[in-house]
């Protein structure tokens, strides 16, 4: 069971990488930096396993591209934090959450029409969906 300092100042934390997701679409590095000395606050200890969950997002962005290297560093830290199984979970509802956005805004677009950006790709701050993954993973994580 995760204390309820600790849940307050990661999520405190989140919420604070998000605005600036969405304002900037940058993270900076200072972030997941707070987030990894939020995993220092007893009496929980540093769950090292949870850095394997941002494996699969730093491959991907080596690879194909088009995640950026803050929200792979943002979900190690996150993992540091919350532990392998919450982590995984809540990057799982939040990509699912930008599935879901990201479907609907496209549906909209058909409806009314609009071919401007045909063919363009859209870019998304990932973070705002990180956020609202890892509080449902919280939740369904135990």
């Amino acid at each position: 069971m995760l204390s309820v300092v600790r849940l307050t100042f990661f999520f405190t934390v989140l919420l604070l990488a998000a605005i600036l997701d969405i304002r900037k679409r940058e993270i900076p590095d200072w972030i997941p930096l707070l987030l990894m000395g939020v995993s220092l606050i007893p009496p929980e200890s540093v769950q090292l396993a949870g850095l394997l969950v941002a494996l699969p997002l730093l491959i991907v962005g080596v690879t194909a591209g088009g995640i950026g290297g803050g929200d792979i560093k943002l979900v190690g830290a996150c993992g540091l934090v919350l532990g392998f199984g919450r982590t995984l979970m809540g990057l799982i509802t939040g990509l699912l959450l930008l599935l879901i956005f990201h479907a609907a805004g496209q549906c909209v677009k058909r409806i009314r029409k609009e071919n401007r950006g045909a063919g363009k790709e859209q870019a998304y701050p990932l973070v705002p969906f990180l956020l609202f993954g890892m509080l449902i993973g919280i939740q369904i994580g135990g």
